[in-house]
Formats: structure tokens, sequence, C-alpha cells
């Protein structure tokens, strides 16, 4: 005897106005299916309904992510088995069918959208059309993803179109971040990268000495430049002028330190260059930026 499956799913109305974001979304869901049990679950509309032997085209694209169990995918192409951890991203107009292992039941989570944004997603053909399957590579944030959708739709927020498309893109990402190599670790080079930025963000400390930091790590400088660029996404110096010139806007907002105060306290020696780069930087002086920002 087949057992009934939990499920709880919604469908959206779409405004023009909605449109107009570039993704829609029209339906998202969870279903709970254990093994034996009904499937799939009833009472979804005609356009949606999945039954084995016919199958199903869908007008929308639509993710669905299986966080426990194993089930089957089938297009006219092949077939494939789903497991735990892997997500299906099915495409409008593509003939398909699934249904979770009798044996294991499934636990599934779906979300359909449209719109310009995601038809050129799959125009430039940032998904392959090899196959329908994805394995994730972190299911934290997916899970997180889209228990976040499910919270924001029972929520009934202001905007909530536009809301579930951000939670709906982050989705996108991490399916597209499947799709790409691993990239490689090393260890021992995040592990001098961090004692790097460790050090140069101790803003007591007088101007460092790149060179020599970059030996006391025992690598060349050269590496050490171009390694902590590549992870950062500044050089070293660059990055040490960032804190300290965050560390001066702060103190312009929140205190009412003199700009010489503050000049020493953000790890500047010289006042005089400590305004110069200040100005290059946010377009007006220490003053006038305390004067437009300081926080009553």
């Amino acid at each position: 005897m087949q057992r009934p499956s939990s499920t709880d799913f919604r469908y959206f109305p779409v405004t023009a106005r909605d449109r107009k974001w570039g993704i829609i979304i029209r339906t998202i869901g969870l279903s709970h299916i254990a093994a034996d049990g009904l499937y799939p679950p009833v009472h979804h509309p005609s356009a949606y309904e999945l039954d084995w032997e016919h199958g199903r085209v869908l007008r929308e694209y639509q993710i669905v992510y299986i966080s426990q169990g194993r089930g089957l995918l089938e297009t006219r192409q092949a077939e494939w088995t789903i497991q735990a951890g892997e997500a299906m991203l099915l495409k409008p107009g593509i003939w398909h069918r699934y249904r979770p292992d009798a044996k294991t039941g499934w636990q599934e989570h779906w979300v359909g959208f449209d719109g310009s944004i995601p038809q050129q997603i799959s125009k430039q053909r940032f998904f392959p059309d090899t196959s329908p399957r994805f394995r994730i590579r972190d299911e934290r944030p997916m899970a997180n993803a889209f228990s976040s959708l499910q919270q924001a739709a029972n929520s009934n927020l202001p905007a909530l179109q536009q809301v579930l498309a951000g939670h709906t893109m982050t989705i996108l990402g991490l399916l597209a971040s499947a799709t790409r190599p691993e990239t490689k670790r090393n260890d021992n080079e995040a592990k001098i990268i961090e004692i790097a930025v460790s050090c140069l963000s101790n803003l007591d400390v007088d101007e460092i000495d790149l060179e020599q930091l970059a030996e006391t790590l025992n690598v060349s400088y050269s590496w050490f430049r171009r390694t902590f660029k590549e992870r950062i996404g500044l050089s070293p110096h660059q990055f040490r002028l960032y804190l300290k010139l965050t560390t001066a806007r702060d103190l312009l907002r929140s205190t009412t330190m003199s700009v010489k105060q503050i000049c020493s306290s953000s790890g500047f020696n010289s006042e005089q260059y400590f305004c110069r780069i200040f100005k290059r930087q946010a377009g007006t002086t220490p003053s006038e930026f305390r004067t437009l920002n300081q926080k009553h």
C-alpha cells in the first residue's frame, strides 16, 4: 500500500512589472516522499502534472534538488540515476519524467522560473546540454537557498517576486559552480597568505617592509605579491592602504578625534600624505568627509 506524500508548494501570479525584473518565479515547493510513498503529489495545476506513463513538457525552467534518497530521471536522449546531493535542470520544451526509488523515497526541493535572464543564461550555454543532472559541490548553501525561498514565500514579503528571484539566482549560481572543475587547493599557500593578511592588518605597526615580510614567510617577493593579489584581489600594498583608509573613515564618522589623531590611529606616519591619499580615494578631504558623514 502506498503511503501519502508530505508536500508544500506554491504557485505565483506574475504581473507585467514583475516581468521587467528579468526573472519571474512560477512555483516553489518541497516534498518528502517516503519509501513506497505516493508519487507524484496531487493537486498541482494541469500544466505541471507529472505521471510516469506520459511524462511532461514544461513551458519554463525548473531546478529540482534532491537532498535525500535516490530516484530516476529520463529524457528522450537518456536516463540517469539521481542521488541525494544532485539536482536536475529541466528546460522548457524538453520531454522528461522522474520519480523516486520506491525502496528509498526522496526529498525534493524545486523552483520553476522564466524570464529574459534565464533565457540569456541558457543562450550563452552556461549549462551543458549533455546532461540535466548536476552533482552539487557544497550542499549547505543549496539547502539554505531553497529554505530561504520557502521562508520568503510563507512571509508574503512586499516585492515577493523580486525577493524570490534573488534566492533563485543564488541557486542558479550554485548550479553553475557544479559545472566547473574543482579548484586545486594548496593548504600551505593559503596558510602563508593568511599569516600575511594578519601581519598587514596590524595598523599599530609602522610601515611594513613587504620584501622582508616575504623573506620571513620563506617565499620570493614576486611569488608573494602575485599570489596575495590572486587570493585577496589587491596587492599587499593596496590591501594595507585599504585597511588604513577604512579605519580612518570609520573614525571620522564616529569620533571627535582630530585629523592628526586619526592619521596616527589609522597607521599613517605623515598627516600631509594621509590627507592627500584620502582625498584621492574619497574625493573629499578628511574634514569635508566628516562634515558630510558625521554620526549624530
